[in-house]
């Protein structure tokens, strides 16, 4: 085999075995506590890219999953609420930054109806992302 080859395969293979953490990422997070607004409910995320999520619970946060910037459809699945039989799913485009924590959540259109929309409450910038990457987010 050549050299140029067995690089090229050390390589892909190295690529292969790198994390989501080895390079500039964002995180699409939901947190634990019930916001103080009252159409506001916190979801679980569901699928990213129609991959299913295996998400993790982080310090605040109910669901949490580590991307490559960039766009990604996200799926949140909402609890039933009391009154409610079924859960529910939506899905939404999300165009991530690097070094950028968005924290997703699940506006009701009414208290009274099922129908919500999921919807970025804030964006936070990631720290230890930022000095690693040496990379502003340009959140505040």
């Amino acid at each position: 085999m050549r050299p140029f080859a067995i690089l090229s395969l050390a390589l892909a293979a190295t690529a292969a075995l790198a994390g989501p953490y080895d390079q500039p990422y964002a995180v699409i997070a939901t947190e634990k506590s019930p916001a103080a607004d009252p159409n506001l409910r916190t979801p679980i995320l569901n699928r990213i890219d129609d991959e299913t999520v295996m998400t993790s619970t982080y310090g605040p946060f109910l669901s949490y999953a580590a991307v490559a910037p960039g766009p990604h459809k996200v799926t949140v699945d909402l609890r039933p609420r009391k009154g409610f039989k079924l859960a529910t799913q939506n899905t939404f485009d999300l165009q991530t930054r690097p070094c950028v924590r968005y924290i997703v959540a699940a506006e009701l259109k009414s208290p009274t109806l099922q129908e919500w929309t999921p919807i970025v409450r804030r964006e936070e910038p990631i720290g230890e992302c930022e000095a690693k990457f040496r990379i502003a987010s340009g959140v505040k």
